[in-house]
Parts: structure tokens; C-alpha cells; sequence
């Protein structure tokens, strides 16, 4: 839903750089949402089947999804970068217009460095996709030294450096918004009008502001754990062991061997895309609005109700999608009743009208023979 709403927007705020520019990014951003929670099937798929790779067992499949969940978390990540920079620059440079087509040249750049980085190691075939049991989807098996420790140190950094912008861009915005907020209220305080008209101006930036500080607190909660893990993997392929070193760390603790990656990398990244649109319909009204009005729609729509008419005449209308026959059967009831029903408003008026006449020739004819006789008698 919040994807259609976005799509059905686009065209309206073609005129407002700046809305388009925003509205561009809640559209990519939800796209990858719908994405990465698609791509959660096969999982749900394994973990019914205690664990067995199902779907994962087709080796198309599991390069193609392997090579996906490579690309769409740290494609949410970096959404996420560029939607609280973008909002902090509007608040220090209101006048300023941004290019919608600046934005989508960053994003595919970026997209070209994650098939890159995703593929390089493919390409020299130091590294397969295959499915193991205790994740519990298909991983990148790294066979040289270097595409281990390339892997877990850009992923780190991919996962650590965004954070530094994103809070600095959200403290920045909340700052200039409070300040600007004072400097209205004592310009009400000192003049006698009142009105204020930046007022409602400042509300909404504030209302941007905040829902934009809400989508990073929640990108921070749910990356921590999955940049932890990569941390540990990063430091692990430094050290020099006989074995694995990830595994030696945790080898007091099976279950997070078993379910660390699992919850981290796959649930915290889908929790998030999940809860993105539950943001969307919180903190922006026309999201709201757009969502009750198509739950209202398709409910009515797919449900039985009853409509009363002027008449008093209660019309039965049913799902025609499910089923399609009584709908023909109310329809053709009723057009018996309103065929019947004109035939004997037609009869009415015809007995009417011969009745009519029929008085009218006798009153005629009574007439007639009043002025007869009243002329005799003259």
C-alpha cells in the first residue's frame, strides 16, 4: 500500500523539486522493503521443514537469493543516509531545490559498487553460495584467505560508517528546528500581531524532522547486532587459528552459532523493512488517509451488504467476485420487480385516464341538456 501510494504521488509533486525529490526515495525505499521481506519465503520454507533447504536445494535459487541479500540490507542502509542528509541540508538551505535526478544517479552508482563488490569474488571463483544448516540460507562460502577478509571488512564498514552521518545529520536538523522554533515564538511575543505565519511552516518541518529521526533510531536498533556479528568475523579473520576462529569464540555458546546470524543478518534487517511501512502510516497523514480509504474500498467491496433505497425497497448485493451467480440472480429479481411494478403503474394511469373521460363526457353531456332545457323554457 505504501508503495502504490508513492507511485500514485509521483506524478502530483512533479512541480516541487523537493517533494519529489523525498517522495523518490520513500518509493526506492519501499520497493526494497517489499524485497527483502519477499525474499524471507524461502527461509520461512526451511525452518517449517526442520531445517532442510527445500527451496534452497534448486543451486539457481541459491546463488540468485545469496547474490540478492548481499545487495538489498546495505541498499536500505544507504536510503537511509541519503533521506536524513537530504533533510538536513533543506533546514540549513530552505531555498535550495534538489535534483530528483542527482538522486537517482547515487543510487545506481552505489547499486553498480554492491554487484561489484558481491561479484568480484564470484568471477575469480575464490567463493560459491551454499546453503548451511545452521543459518539456514545460502551464505557466501569464501574459499581464498583475501575474499574472506574482503567480505567482512567491507561489509563492516558498509554497516559502520553510515552511522556517523546519520546521527550527525539528525542532531544537526533537530538543533536548527528548536532554535528556529525560539525565534518565532519571541517574535510573537514581541509584535502585536500574532499570526506568526512561519508557525505552521516550522510544525511541519518539526513533524519531518522527527519521523526522519525515528526512521534512524530504528535503523540503528536493528543494524547494531548484524554489525557486531561482522565486527567479530572481521577481527576473527585477522587472527590466527587452527580452526575456525568465528566458531572457536562461541564455542561456549552453540546457540549463537546456530541462531546469531540467522536473527541478526536475516530477522533484524526484515523486522525493519516490516516496520518502515508501520512508520509511514504513523507519522504522514496522507499515507493514513490513503490506506483507510483503500482498506474501506476493497472491504466493501468484498463483503456482503445490505443498501436501503428511497422506497422503502431493500436491494440485496453480494460479492459478485466470489460469487457471481446470486449477484445475477439479485440482479434479475430486481428488474422482474421494477418491469412488474411499471406495468402496474401503467395499468393505474390507463384506468385513470378512461375514467377521467368517461366523467368529462358525462358531465359534458349533462351540460348540454341543462342549456336545452333552459333554452326551451326562454
Amino acid at each position: 500500500l505504501s508503495l502504490m501510494f508513492f507511485l500514485n504521488t509521483a506524478s502530483k509533486v512533479s512541480s516541487a523539486a523537493n517533494k519529489a525529490f523525498f517522495n523518490t526515495i520513500y518509493l526506492m525505499t519501499s520497493i526494497v522493503d517489499i524485497l527483502v521481506c519477499g525474499t524471507l519465503l524461502p527461509v520461512i520454507v526451511s525452518f517449517v521443514r526442520q531445517r532442510d533447504p527445500a527451496w534452497f536445494s534448486v543451486k539457481a535459487l541459491c546463488y540468485t537469493w545469496g547474490f540478492l541479500w548481499e545487495m538489498l540490507p546495505f541498499m536500505s542502509v544507504y536510503l537511509v543516509v541519503i533521506m536524513s542528509i537530504s533533510r538536513t541540508v533543506i533546514l540549513l538551505k530552505p531555498r535550495l531545490q534538489l535534483n530528483r535526478k542527482v538522486l537517482i544517479a547515487a543510487v545506481l552508482l552505489y547499486v553498480a559498487y554492491l554487484i561489484g563488490r558481491t561479484a568480484l569474488p564470484l568471477f575469480t571463483r575464490d567463493a560459491t553460495y551454499e546453503y548451511w544448516i545452521g543459518e539456514v540460507y545460502c551464505y557466501e562460502m569464501s574459499g581464498a584467505d583475501w575474499s574472506y577478509k574482503f567480505n567482512s571488512i567491507s561489509r563492516s564498514v558498509t554497516l559502520a560508517v553510515p552511522v556517523v552521518p546519520i546521527c550527525a545529520s539528525c542532531i544537526t536538523s533537530y538543533v536548527i528546528i528548536r532554535i528556529n522554533e525560539r525565534r518565532q515564538s519571541l517574535k510573537r511575543r514581541n509584535t502585536s500581531d500574532s499570526g506568526g505565519g512561519g508557525k505552521p511552516k516550522i510544525r511541519q518541518a518539526m513533524h519531518a524532522t522527527r519521523t526522519i529521526i525515528i526512521f534512524t533510531a530504528v535503523y540503528i536498533i536493528f543494524n547494531i547486532p548484524v554489525f557486531v556479528n561482522y565486527l567479530l568475523m572481521s577481527i576473527a579473520s585477522w587472527s590466527k587459528c587452527e580452526s575456525d576462529c568465528y566458531s572457536i569464540m562461541f564455542e561456549k555458546y552453540p546457540f549463537l552459532i546456530w541462531y546469531s546470524w540467522n536473527f541478526t543478518y536475516i530477522m533484524c534487517f526484515a523486522m525493519n523493512s516490516t516496520i518502515n511501512p508501520m512508520i509511514y502510516y504513523w507519522r504522514m497523514k496522507p499515507v493514513k488517509i490513503y490506506v483507510n480509504d483503500t482498506v474501506k474500498r476493497t472491504s466493501q467491496r468484498l463483503s456482503v451488504t445490505w443498501i436501503h433505497k428511497p422506497n422503502n425497497e431493500t436491494v440485496y448485493e453480494c460479492d459478485k467476485i466470489r460469487h457471481p451467480e446470486v449477484g445475477e440472480s439479485a440482479a434479475s429479481k430486481n428488474g422482474v420487480l421494477r418491469e412488474s411494478a411499471a406495468s402496474q403503474n401503467g395499468v393505474l394511469k390507463e384506468s385513470a385516464a378512461s375514467k377521467n373521460g368517461v366523467l368529462r363526457e358525462s358531465a359534458a353531456s349533462q351540460n348540454g341538456v341543462l342549456r336545452e332545457s333552459v333554452d326551451s323554457q326562454n
